[in-house]
């Protein structure tokens, strides 16, 4: 009987539509440089906030796959990354398009993109049930300790960045105290008497703040550039010929894995996992002295990986309320505005819309693939749009976006404030995932660690259980040690390790 409602609630014709619009504008997104998966979502966000749940997600989650995927188009073209995940499709993408085999990158770069994503929501499917489960018996103290832990391992994953990590987290954290006090809603925090303050900061208004409006002012410098892609053979679908595919189907099978595992860990993204994925195959490859010559091999590992990310960072997000990347936090923040909160009690109360959004992700995957194949050649034409036309645009959906949350002209007044954040962080080489995740997160750890406190006394008393929340307050602790001390130059040698890139 679940199993029906769910194929009913997902296979409605105006919902399949919904996610083949938010597909088709998240490979738009993904493919233009300077613009990525966080804008997309935080743009369409004042969009879903008057949107029925499921038609709401069906955009949202359109939107991801087909943001993450869709940076492969100028990467492969112009060299140019359209988003992070697709920095090392860059490295024999490009070069496969200059020997005028942009049209087989392509078809590689949607196939793995595909096989990646399928992958992914699979595990999705097979473990946020199970770890949703396990997590029903969670009380305050092992939330607390649940989103400790994913706050620090955001920074002390960042390789040389940890220290600006921890000082973007604590300034996301201070940011968040602002307004009423939670749990009790007597104290008014750093309000300075402005009413308006009392509410504290809308997340769709600090999310648009720090990530889109920043982006657009950095690539200002950058809006004379003409761009001049690769020639595209003319074809109706662009599907790769089967002996290919039988060839690099472990490739992608181990990006697969490497990107589902990578997502599951907090603040890591495809970014990375592409990296990782493409120094793993070319290290395990008979010829790996063709990599970065134009190389199949290198397309199909950092394709399948960076999208094997999107289901691995759903996992943690849907089975314990815990972000796996910054898109999925910004997911999160929709999903609160749905009045839904993500983590075991969404499975255990509402478990037909539990499995709806996952088996909404697998139809956004499908249709991903199915967009990219036909209109690979339409889509290579949007990256010639001149910024000129397209920037201004962009701004004007930011300033209605956030107008419209609240109809209230103060929330533009702070706006100007997180952009200027955002754009000072983003100089300075600030990662802004740690900022972003500390906003959602924020809320989480203050109420549980409050209501933890009051439930065993002390603080020093929640310390004392023996439970998985002191573990993971445990490991918050000893992990940024351990870390700072494995990277001073000295150890490393003495371990024999390799120096990390910062050094």
């Amino acid at each position: 009987m679940e199993f029906i409602e769910v194929i009913q609630n997902v296979l409605h014709p105006q919902y399949i539509l919904l996610i083949l619009v938010g597909v088709a504008v998240g490979n738009v997104f993904g493919c233009i440089p300077g613009l990525n998966a966080p804008i997309a979502v935080a743009l369409v966000l004042p969009i879903t906030f008057a949107m029925d749940t499921i038609p709401a997600i069906c955009i949202i989650m359109g939107l991801y796959m087909g943001c993450v995927s869709g940076g492969l188009v100028s990467a492969i073209l112009l060299k140019i990354p359209g988003t992070a995940a697709s920095v090392a499709t860059t490295f024999d993408g490009y070069p496969m398009a200059q020997k005028g085999r942009g049209t087989e990158a392509l078809s590689y770069g949607a196939f793995a993109s595909f096989f990646g994503g399928i992958f992914s929501t699979v595990c999705l499917l097979a473990l946020a049930p199970l770890l949703a489960k396990m997590a029903i018996g969670f009380g305050p103290w092992e939330y607390f300790g649940t989103a400790t832990l994913s706050l620090v391992l955001v920074c002390v994953l960042m390789q040389g960045k940890m220290l600006k990590g921890f000082i973007a987290v604590t300034l996301g954290l201070l940011l968040k105290t602002v307004g009423m006090s939670p749990v009790d809603g007597i104290a008014a925090r750093y309000t300075f008497g402005n009413y308006n303050l009392e509410s504290g900061f809308d997340l769709i208004v600090v999310i648009i703040g720090i990530f889109a409006l920043p982006e657009i002012l950095y690539s200002i410098g950058k809006i004379k550039e003409k761009i001049k892609p690769s020639e595209i053979k003319k074809k109706k679908f662009y599907i790769p010929d089967m002996p290919t595919i039988k060839k690099y189907t472990s490739t992608m099978f181990r990006g697969s894995v490497l990107g589902t595992f990578i997502g599951i860990l907090p603040g890591m993204g495809g970014g990375a996992a592409s990296l990782i994925s493409y120094a793993q195959a070319k290290k395990t490859s008979k010829h790996p002295e063709l990599f970065g010559t134009g190389h199949e091999e290198g397309i199909f590992c950092c394709e399948s990986a960076n999208n094997a990310t999107t289901g691995g960072a759903l996992i943690p997000m849907l089975a314990l309320g815990v972000p796996g990347d910054t898109t999925t936090a910004i997911i999160m923040g929709a999903l609160t505005l749905q009045g839904l909160t993500a983590g075991p009690l969404l499975s255990m109360n509402q478990p037909v819309l539990f499995k709806s959004i996952i088996f909404i992700v697998l139809i956004a995957n499908i249709l991903m693939y199915l967009f990219q194949v036909s209109t690979i050649r339409y889509m290579s034409k949007i990256i010639e749009v001149p910024k000129s036309y397209l920037f201004p645009i962009i701004s004007v959906f930011c300033i209605t976006g956030v107008i419209s949350l609240n109809n209230n002209v103060f929330d533009l007044v702070y706006l100007i404030g997180f952009v200027i954040i955002g754009y000072i962080l983003d100089k300075n080489d600030y990662p802004l995932a740690p900022f972003i995740l500390a906003n959602v997160l924020g809320r989480i750890i203050e109420d549980n660690m409050r209501r933890a406190i009051v439930y065993y006394g002390s603080f020093q008393e929640c310390l004392k259980q023996v439970s998985i929340g002191t573990v993971f307050f445990v490991l918050a602790v000893v992990l940024p040690i351990i870390s700072a001390v494995l990277s001073n130059p000295k150890v490393r040698a003495k371990l024999k390790m390799k120096p990390l890139r910062s050094e």
